[in-house]
């Protein structure tokens, strides 16, 4: 009877075991198949490669004008969607980068200077490093995204130190500071360098660099991206290594034909709005005001077209990386700007207005499953970069969102998503269309002024014609689209959500 119940147990024994042993089993296979399934995940998240630069207007080789060297950028548009027609929603850094990663249009008190934290004017927004971070993805800040490092800084899984403007490595130039005279924001600085430096010396190739190597990293770990790299280059202070600067021909580089205030504009469209206070205040050598002397501007001019080479080749670089690492299948690349640029147009320099040199952006989109090689026409906004990174990555935006999706442009180009845009800084208010630009000034409900250009016959808005005879019913047109828009912008649609 003893052995009988001995072998029971050795029986009950084997029994567990092997219910153990294939149960451990199962688990495993079924940790294999979990991890699998994660893999397929992974790899079927649309990676997003969001490159952005600083005051970069679209003067260049594939958007039609060949005073700029950027065969990198060039050559990304041959494989993109080319927006034509692109603005940004207020020409200041501040206020657009907190528009764009919001979704959310400025107004009279949303969003208004350089010093605009997204954090603060919309505290519940969801910013896109958190709409990403939250389905799954590394959320990766190198360099300018916002304008302030801790704005929604706790969305971003990897962050740098952020923007390093005044980034000075000739000897000459950082003695020449510290013995200058304050200015606005510190003691003032050279407005150029071009030092015999590599490409590695400055902060924006150092972003590059640090790029490019966490791509590899993230390839290795199988781990979806949202990856911001914000340029400053060529945002003043114009510097770069030498080579860059001797691209260019400093004797054939042609000053703007315009250095004079519109005809008929208001004086508000300069005094109220622009003075080039940016330039003039923060930089050495700057007339507190009138024009600048032609040497000055050919300086500058010359600065700014070797800043902005300087960041074509690391783009350039930036790409070649994602190329080189079998990424670029399986990631879109926005590139954009956050505003335009003046280079002397109506006498200013920077941004800081509604005038066209302001406002008209770089946009392109290269996407695998999309266009390639394609030029829209259809007019687009910066606020419309949300809901479409949202539909490129298969997430469902906030109903708040203020832009709309270009998955239908990317489709096909062809498609004429919006015929207008609207945009502003401080008292300006805008809407531009293919025929049209057409600016009102208020402080608060006070109307201050208007003005009106005909974009097919003067482009660079040199006449305003909204007091012509004959006018009166376009500038009513545009009166009423603007009202509407306003109102638009200034309801809290976020409150209601």
């Amino acid at each position: 009877m003893k052995l009988k119940k001995n072998n029971f147990k050795i029986l009950f024994l084997l029994i567990v075991s092997f219910n153990f042993f294939a149960c451990n089993n199962k688990t495993n296979k079924q940790k294999a198949n979990d991890s699998k399934e994660v893999f397929s995940q992974n790899t079927n998240k649309q990676n997003i490669l969001f490159i952005t630069i600083d005051d970069f207007r679209p003067k260049i080789n594939s958007y039609g004008e060949t005073k700029m060297i950027t065969p990198n950028i060039d050559k990304l548009a041959n494989q993109s969607v080319k927006f034509n027609n692109a603005f940004t929603n207020i020409a200041v850094c501040g206020a657009s980068r907190a528009s764009i990663m919001t979704g959310i249009r400025p107004s009279q008190e949303r969003f208004t200077s350089y010093s605009t934290r997204a954090s603060e004017d919309v505290p519940n927004a969801i910013p896109l490093n958190r709409i990403f971070k939250e389905n799954g993805y590394e959320t990766i800040s190198y360099g300018k995204i916002f304008h302030h490092l801790d704005d929604f800084k706790e969305f971003w899984t990897d962050v740098d130190k952020g923007t390093v403007q005044s980034d000075f490595q000739d000897p000459e130039s950082i003695r020449t500071i510290e013995n200058a005279e304050r200015g606005e924001y510190g003691k003032k600085e050279p407005v150029f360098e071009y030092p015999d430096v590599d490409d590695y010396a400055y902060n924006d190739g150092k972003i590059t660099r640090n790029a490019i190597n966490k791509m590899k990293l993230l390839k290795k770990e199988n781990k979806p991206f949202f990856m911001a790299v914000g340029y400053v280059s060529p945002h003043l202070p114009f510097i770069q290594p030498k080579k860059y600067w001797d691209l260019y021909d400093h004797d054939s580089i042609q000053l703007a034909d315009n250095t004079f205030l519109p005809e008929n504009a208001p004086m508000i469209a300069k005094t109220s709005q622009h003075n080039s206070a940016e330039l003039r205040k923060n930089y050495i050598g700057l007339p507190k005001e009138g024009n600048l002397d032609d040497e000055l501007s050919r300086n500058l001019i010359h600065g700014y077209f070797a800043s902005v080479s300087y960041m074509d080749a690391l783009i350039g670089e930036l790409v070649q990386g994602l190329d080189d690492l079998g990424l670029r299948e399986n990631t879109t690349i926005v590139l954009w700007s956050d505003h335009g640029y003046f280079l002397g147009e109506h006498g200013m320099w920077c941004k800081h207005s509604t005038f066209y040199e302001a406002v008209k952006i770089p946009l392109l989109i290269s996407s695998p499953q999309y266009a390639k090689s394609q030029t829209t026409e259809s007019f687009t906004e910066l606020v419309d970069i949300y809901p479409t990174l949202c539909d490129l990555a298969n997430i469902e935006a906030p109903s708040y969102v203020q832009g709309k999706s270009l998955i239908p442009v990317l489709e096909d180009p062809s498609t004429i998503l919006k015929t207008e845009i609207y945009t502003r800084y401080k008292e300006g208010e805008a809407v531009i269309d293919k025929n049209y630009s057409y600016t009102e000034f208020y402080k608060g409900e006070e109307y201050l002024g208007n003005m009106l250009y005909d974009m097919k016959k003067d482009v660079k808005q040199n006449v305003d014609i909204s007091k012509q005879d004959g006018n009166d019913r376009i500038v009513e047109k545009y009166k009423v689209k603007l009202k509407k828009m306003r109102e638009y912008v200034n309801t809290d649609y976020l409150e209601k959500k």
